[in-house]
């Protein structure tokens, strides 16, 4: 079971791929406010690796995955892995690239920078860090969610 602090920041992830033009196809919910996205079906798996969510341009058809990651998160390997094969993503035509969403708690910036770099991942064009401040992703205390 994910925590909420995971789930708020799988929200925050999955408006700016929204917000980016995506049509989000698969989303690993419940979360707090998630409305229709609750009721899509969870993210598909790649390489024993499953994205938080994903999505399609509208546009380009180009896909996009979506990760939540608390700070505790950020120092395992499991995430290292999923780093690994969802930052590698390709387009079949023509080879680009396909977004990476990964939002943090502010506070874990500096524990992203650790995990992208230690993937070869930090300073990539197609990875989209979302800072989220950390009074927004809290846990909150039962009875007031």
């Amino acid at each position: 079971m994910t925590s909420v602090a995971h789930q708020w920041l799988l929200l925050w992830a999955a408006r700016k791929m929204t917000a980016d033009a995506y049509i989000l196809a698969g989303f690993d919910g419940p979360t707090p406010q998630g409305g229709v996205w609750n009721a899509l079906p969870r993210p598909f798996e790649l390489a024993h690796v499953r994205p938080d969510a994903w999505g399609v341009h509208v546009e380009t058809c180009c896909i996009a995955a979506g990760e939540a990651k608390t700070a505790a998160d950020l120092r395992t390997e499991h995430t290292r892995r999923q780093l690994c094969v969802l930052g590698r993503l390709r387009r079949r035509i023509g080879g680009d690239a396909c977004r990476l969403y990964i939002a943090v708690p502010r506070s874990a910036a500096t524990a992203l920078d650790c995990a992208l770099k230690a993937v070869g991942l930090l300073g990539a064009r197609h990875v989209v860090r979302l800072h989220i401040p950390d009074c927004l992703v809290k846990e909150v205390p039962h009875g007031f969610e």
